[in-house]
């Protein structure tokens, strides 16, 4: 990483498969519609939260048989997936196997022809397994285990990355229903990264205002909040120091002004990854190792738009004998203490806003790694460059 990214921790973001990608003949012009992910934070997040935390976990442990293991959400584009390769791939020396959910993988989908050129130059790339692929399904689809999705992730997994970037809200939806949701998705997700004997990452990216959080999701993860107040000094001690909020009247008072409902929903949320990952036998450990924000509303008081970074970590632990024959001295993670984590990482967040606009010098050195990555997808980066300003 540069002395930039030391500098920023101390501040401390019926299944259709592409079976074959014939690249058509290039557009003869550059490509200049501009989308609103590619603005300079985004690749904030992308290099000094998603890149940094894999080149940890890779550091500390390199991938089996030296392949890193990537699922994700691709845009047509694959910018993601072209950065990680230069960032971490190649530094690093592993080769990168991703398994992409994307639409537009479909035949006679409109933007199929512009996949499959990103696609064909991808997999032409020095440290991209050839076993990676982009298949035409939405990720909701996991939700059903008889899935070919869902068939498709268990073969490829598990994973060493997990990267869900959504453009909506992953608390949106009804909770408790039969057709595909992400809440359905990620717990059988979680299934399949049971098998995962080392520790991996799960990058989450959703939209965090009130029209995007579902109001029964909502009461849900307040009524959690509120059973760790009372049942974990600890929490309570966190919750009163960071967020001003130590009573159930308080928590349900902060939902009403976009700050505290920023905060309850996304401790909320980290607490729901950690109570399913706990549920696991052997339970699996969660901790929240950093969280990065922006605003897409311009007039959003604080960020509306957010990126968790969790890691799981699989304990090992032995399921208790029910004759009492054995002993077990290890104890099992506690919710209470990985939840004051989480909200201690919450109250921490990077706001990739604030940090741009403090610091021409990262501004720039944004802008210049976005233009350059987008080249690559053959947009003209000088327009870009020009774009950026304005935007």
């Amino acid at each position: 990483m540069s002395n930039t990214a030391s500098e920023e921790e101390g501040h401390a973001d019926n299944i259709i498969e592409v079976a074959t990608y014939e690249a058509p003949m290039p557009p003869q012009r550059a490509k200049e519609d501009f989308l609103p992910w590619h603005r300079p934070r985004k690749q904030f997040v992308r290099h000094y939260q998603w890149c940094r935390e894999v080149q940890i976990l890779i550091q500390a442990q390199k991938p089996k048989e030296g392949i890193l293991k990537y699922l994700g959400l691709p845009g047509l584009d694959l910018l993601d997936l072209r950065h990680f390769h230069s960032a971490i791939c190649e530094q690093q020396a592993v080769k990168l196997r991703f398994l992409g959910f994307n639409m537009s993988a479909r035949p006679r989908s409109p933007a199929q022809t512009e996949l499959n050129i990103s696609m064909d130059e991808v997999k032409r790339l020095a440290h991209v397994d050839p076993l990676s692929e982009v298949i035409g399904d939405d990720f909701k689809q996991l939700a059903n285990q008889r899935s070919m999705a869902f068939q498709k992730a268990c073969e490829l997994g598990p994973y060493d990355v997990i990267n869900l970037d959504l453009c909506d809200g992953f608390g949106a939806g009804d909770p408790g229903v039969l057709e595909p949701t992400y809440y359905t998705a990620v717990s059988n997700l979680l299934s399949i990264q049971a098998r995962n004997p080392a520790p991996w990452l799960l990058f989450l990216t959703t939209r965090a205002d009130k029209q995007n959080i579902n109001a029964r999701v909502l009461q849900a993860l307040i009524e959690k909040y509120c059973a760790n107040l009372r049942e974990c000094a600890a929490f309570k001690d966190a919750s009163r120091e960071k967020f001003a909020i130590e009573t159930e009247v308080e928590v349900v008072q902060a939902t009403t002004e976009p700050k505290g409902l920023l905060e309850v929903f996304l401790t909320g949320l980290c607490k729901w990854f950690v109570g399913l990952a706990l549920e696991h036998t052997p339970p699996i450990s969660v901790e929240v190792i950093s969280v990065f924000g922006y605003r897409v509303d311009k007039g959003a008081e604080h960020e509306d738009l957010v990126s968790l970074a969790l890691k799981f970590v699989p304990t090992h632990i032995p399921p208790p004998d029910p004759l009492g024959l054995a002993a077990c001295a290890v104890k099992s993670p506690d919710e209470g203490t990985l939840a004051t984590r989480a909200l201690r990482k919450i109250a921490k967040r990077i706001d990739a806003d604030l940090k741009l606009a403090e610091n021409s010098d990262l501004l720039q050195s944004m802008t210049e790694d976005t233009a350059n990555l987008l080249s690559l997808a053959r947009y003209d980066a000088e327009k870009y460059r020009a774009w950026a300003v304005i935007s």
